[in-house]
């Protein structure tokens, strides 16, 4: 099995690229069943016409890749739906369309405290695309709703809450608690 990762440089997706390795050099041997040929990369900084070729090579594609703290909300709308767009062209037109795994998250239910946030509104719309995807080239979307994902390699101020309060009481500076009566979901990274 080929498995392309978008995304692979950040947080969930450097983790990921380390389990798979694993498990494809039989380092972790606790599925056995699973074959890894290859595990391909893509980062934001690569052509499309790379996208197309690893896309055609790959049985999956884990969509790893997306923005959620951009300086301009605007981002938001470029690295998600618009980014899952132009994976959905790349897919769509392999001869064998791949199977597609994608990290979204509890904010694309937009219910409750969700329902304002720009960044669930674009992964909604992210997911909806694969989904279409999916259904016009008779292949499957898998969608996980990641709630606060938290371990090695989370960056405070970035992925986690849990990693912000680790570095800020280590290092002896302040930090916020917005409402203290709040629980966190939290799901750490070696159990996803």
């Amino acid at each position: 099995m080929n498995i392309l990762i978008t995304g692979a440089g950040g947080f969930i997706g450097k983790n990921l690229v380390a389990n798979l390795s694993n498990i494809k050099e039989n380092k972790n041997r606790t599925r056995p069943k699973l074959c890894i040929d290859h595990i391909f990369l893509f980062s934001h900084t690569d052509s499309e016409e790379k996208l197309k070729k690893l896309c055609s090579q790959s049985d999956y594609v884990i969509h790893l890749a997306g923005v959620n703290r951009p300086v301009n909300k605007m981002d938001y709308e470029e690295g998600n739906p618009q980014f899952t767009s132009f994976l959905v062209q790349a897919m769509a037109g392999c001869t064998y369309p791949p199977r597609v795994i994608f990290a979204s998250s509890i904010q694309a239910t937009l219910l409750g405290r969700y329902s304002g946030y720009v960044y669930g509104r674009t992964k909604k719309k992210a997911e909806e695309l694969l989904f279409q995807y999916a259904e016009d080239n008779h292949t499957s979307a898998y969608i996980y709703r990641f709630p606060n994902v938290y371990g090695k390699w989370c960056r405070p101020d970035y992925n986690s809450a849990v990693a912000t309060f680790c570095h800020s009481i280590a290092n002896g500076e302040s930090y916020t608690v917005n409402d203290e009566y709040h629980t966190l979901e939290l799901l750490y990274i070696d159990d996803l």
